[in-house]
């Protein structure tokens, strides 16, 4: 590997990291060499998770916990700093979105879908930056969506906090821009994992999206696993604030 992609000594923080994407992502920081470090809101399934990484050779370990609970979350990242010395990478791959009409959007939805998929983020980057910015080196990866550019019905909570998300990156990154530290979003086209089952199997719902993608599929997981590892690493150093598309080209194409 070259030296450029590698995260040998690294400490990652990846959340949502129990399944799907972030899994994926965490696996991929583990193959480079970083120790990482799996989120969710349930410790067995972090602990198999975990121990998938270890077989394979990598080195993981876990924390169990809401990211939308703030004392758990701040104390989290205390314990990690705590038990490694330092936390050089922050993965915000944690979302939740409601399914409902415009119409049917509750308060409480509005807030709850806000909360996990971008206040959380705001808050857990906040609380990552600080250490970061002391060592001079940080890398944050948010985890945005194609859905921040492009709309679809039954989605605005959602769609809504993506492209918060998208400007959260932007004035952090300006912010964090001589300090060492690094903010940029990776954002996903329509990957087959189990967030999306119920859309997915809704008739037609499948071929629609895989006929609206120039590549003609859905993505899988391990479609993120690159791009989660060049933001993570110096190869690259001389970005921060930018969105990287991994679409199947679905949104440059009529």
């Amino acid at each position: 590997m070259s030296p450029l992609f590698s995260l040998k000594g690294r400490v990652a923080l990846v959340t949502g990291a129990s399944r799907g994407l972030g899994f994926a992502m965490a696996r991929a920081l583990a193959d480079a060499g970083a120790l990482v470090v799996l989120n969710g809101r349930d410790a067995a399934t972090l602990a198999a998770r975990c121990a998938e990484i270890e077989a394979a050779g990598g080195r993981a370990a876990i924390a169990a916990f809401d990211v939308c609970d703030r004392p758990t979350a701040d104390a989290a990242i205390d314990d990690i700093v705590a038990r490694y010395g330092k936390l050089d990478i922050l993965i915000n791959n944690a979302a939740f979105g409601v399914p409902r009409d415009f119409f049917d959007i509750s308060d409480d939805d509005w807030r709850l879908s806000m909360n996990v998929a971008l206040d959380s983020c705001f808050r857990l980057s906040r609380k990552a930056a600080v250490g970061m910015a002391a060592q001079g080196w940080g890398r944050i990866v948010m985890i945005s969506s194609v859905n921040a550019r492009i709309g679809r019905g039954t989605n605005t909570p959602y769609i809504t906090a993506k492209a918060g998300l998208e400007g959260l990156a932007r004035g952090m990154a300006s912010e964090l821009a001589t300090q060492g530290v690094t903010v940029n979003c990776i954002a996903p086209g329509y990957m087959a994992t189990d967030i999306n089952t119920v859309f997915r199997a809704q008739p037609g719902k499948y071929d629609w999206i895989s006929n609206r993608t120039p590549m003609k599929r859905w993505g899988s997981p391990e479609d993120l696993m690159g791009a989660a590892v060049f933001l993570a690493s110096e190869a690259s150093a001389f970005m921060t604030g930018q969105v990287m598309v991994i679409d199947g080209g679905m949104t440059i194409a009529i």
